[in-house]
C-alpha cells in the first residue's frame, strides 16, 4: 500500500483512461475494419482515400485551429472532458447510421460515416492536446518513464481482448449488424474511460498562458524549425513514415481482388495485428532500457519502410497464412512507431511548449494529411508495385533525419 501512495495522484486515472480505451482500438481500426466497411458499403479506393484522409489527416490539420485556443487557457481538463464526450457521441451515431443501412442507399452510409468520423477524429484532436499538456506536467523524469511502460503494458492486455472480442462479432455477425455492434460497444468502453479524465487533478500552470492567434500560430512556426533542429528533423521523419502507414487501408482494399473480404478474414486482421503489437511490446521495452527512443525510432523507420515491399508479396503469393503473418508484422511496426514517436515528443518539449509543439508536430505532418486524398485519386492510375516500393524508399529515407537528431531521449533509458 506504501508503494501506491507514492504515485502521482493522476497516475491511475490516466492508467484507467488507457486501459478502457485500448478496448475501442480493434473496433475502430482505420487500417481494417473502416476500410473494410467502406468496401462492403459499395465504396472505392477514392472513398477510403477520403476516409483515411478524415481518419489520419483533417484531425492534424485541425490542431492549426485548437492550438491557439488551448494553449491560452489557464485549465485544459476541461477541454480533455469535452473532446472525449464528443468521441463518445460520435461512436454511437455511428451506430446508429449502421443500423440504417438496409434504409438507405450506399451512398447516404458513406456519407454519413464520413460525418460521424469526422467528428470523432477531429474532438480526438482536440482532446489530443490537453492530453499531452497534462500528462507531461503530472508526471516528470522516472515517472513518466514508468507512466509510459505501465500505460502501454495495460494496453497491451485491453488489446488482447478487444481484438478476440471484434473477431468474434465481426466472424460469428452478419453484416451490417456486426458493425453496429462493434461502434455500439466501442462507445460504451470509451464512455467507461472517460471516468478516469473526471477524476483527473490539474496541477497548477507556473506561468500565466499565452495567447496567440492562428496566423500568430503560423507565424511562429518558421522560428521554430530553424531554432529548434530536434523539431525540424522529428517532423520530416513523421513525414517519412507517414509515407508508408498510409499506404496498409488501400493494401487492406486490395484484399477484395485475392481473398474475400469477409467478416472472419476481416476478424483474423484484426486479431493478428493486435498480437503483433501485444507480443512486441515486450521487445521494444527491453530495446529501449539500452538504447532509448531514439533506438526504437530506428527500428520503427526499418520495419515501415519494409511493411509495402512485404505486401507486394503477400498479395503475389496469395496466401492467408503469410496475410496474417503479414498483419502481425504491421501491428509490430505500429507499436514501436507509437513508443518512440510520443516518447520522442514528450521528452523534447516543456511544461511551456508542449501544446505549442504537439500543435506545430501534427499541422507540419502535410504528407499524413493530404496524401491519402492523393492516393486514393491515383491508386488504378498507376501500377500499385511501383507506389508501394516509391513509398518504402522514401520512408526509409527518414534514416537520414534520425542520424542528425540529437536530443535528451537518446541518453536516456526506460526503467
Amino acid at each position: 500500500m506504501k508503494l501506491l501512495k507514492q504515485r502521482p495522484h493522476n497516475y491511475y486515472p490516466f492508467l484507467w483512461h488507457g486501459f478502457w480505451l485500448a478496448f475501442t482500438s480493434a473496433f475502430t481500426d482505420y487500417n481494417t475494419v473502416l476500410p473494410a466497411m467502406i468496401v462492403r458499403a459499395g465504396g472505392t479506393s477514392f472513398h477510403i482515400g477520403l476516409l483515411t484522409f478524415i481518419s489520419i489527416g483533417f484531425p492534424l490539420l485541425s490542431r492549426l485551429i485548437f492550438t491557439p485556443f488551448i494553449s491560452s487557457r489557464q485549465a485544459k481538463r476541461p477541454y480533455l472532458i469535452l473532446g472525449i464526450s464528443m468521441r463518445i457521441a460520435a461512436l454511437a451515431g455511428l451506430g446508429f447510421t449502421i443500423y440504417l443501412f438496409t434504409s438507405a442507399t450506399s451512398l447516404q452510409i458513406i456519407y454519413l460515416i464520413y460525418f460521424w468520423m469526422l467528428l470523432f477524429t477531429v474532438s480526438g484532436a482536440f482532446a489530443g492536446l490537453s492530453y499531452t499538456h497534462l500528462v507531461g506536467v503530472s508526471f516528470t523524469g522516472d515517472e513518466r518513464k514508468h507512466f509510459l511502460v505501465t500505460r502501454q503494458f495495460l494496453s497491451a492486455l485491453a488489446l488482447a481482448f478487444s481484438a478476440y472480442l471484434a473477431r468474434l462479432i465481426l466472424k460469428h455477425g452478419t453484416f451490417p449488424n456486426n458493425y453496429m455492434v462493434l461502434f455500439f460497444m466501442a462507445s460504451i468502453f470509451i464512455f467507461i474511460a472517460s471516468l478516469g479524465f473526471w477524476a483527473l487533478r490539474e496541477p497548477p500552470e507556473k506561468r500565466t498562458s499565452a495567447t496567440f492567434t492562428i496566423l500568430q500560430l503560423l507565424q511562429k512556426i518558421p522560428g521554430l524549425l530553424r531554432e529548434d533542429t530536434n523539431l525540424r528533423y522529428l517532423i520530416l521523419t513523421a513525414n517519412s513514415l507517414s509515407a508508408s502507414l498510409i499506404l496498409i487501408p488501400f493494401l487492406t482494399n486490395s484484399l477484395k481482388h485475392h481473398f474475400t473480404l469477409s467478416g472472419k478474414l476481416v476478424g483474423n486482421l484484426i486479431l493478428f495485428q493486435y498480437l503483433g503489437m501485444i507480443i512486441s511490446n515486450y521487445i521494444w521495452r527491453r530495446v529501449s532500457k539500452k538504447h532509448g527512443f531514439k533506438g526504437l525510432l530506428k527500428i520503427a523507420i526499418v520495419m515501415i519502410s519494409l511493411s509495402p515491399i512485404f505486401g507486394i508479396l503477400i498479395l503475389f503469393f496469395n496466401s492467408e497464412p503469410l496475410l496474417f503473418l503479414l498483419f502481425f508484422y504491421l501491428g509490430s511496426a505500429i507499436s514501436v512507431y507509437k513508443i518512440a514517436m510520443e516518447g520522442t515528443l514528450l521528452e523534447i518539449t516543456t511544461d511551456e511548449n508542449r501544446v505549442l509543439y504537439s500543435g506545430v508536430y501534427g499541422l507540419m505532418n502535410i504528407i499524413g494529411a493530404f496524401l491519402p486524398l492523393f492516393i486514393g485519386i491515383i491508386f488504378h492510375l498507376i501500377n500499385q508495385n511501383i507506389l508501394f516500393v516509391a513509398f518504402g524508399l522514401f520512408t526509409l529515407s527518414s534514416l537520414f533525419y534520425l542520424k542528425r537528431m540529437h536530443y535528451p531521449v537518446n541518453l536516456e533509458k526506460i526503467q
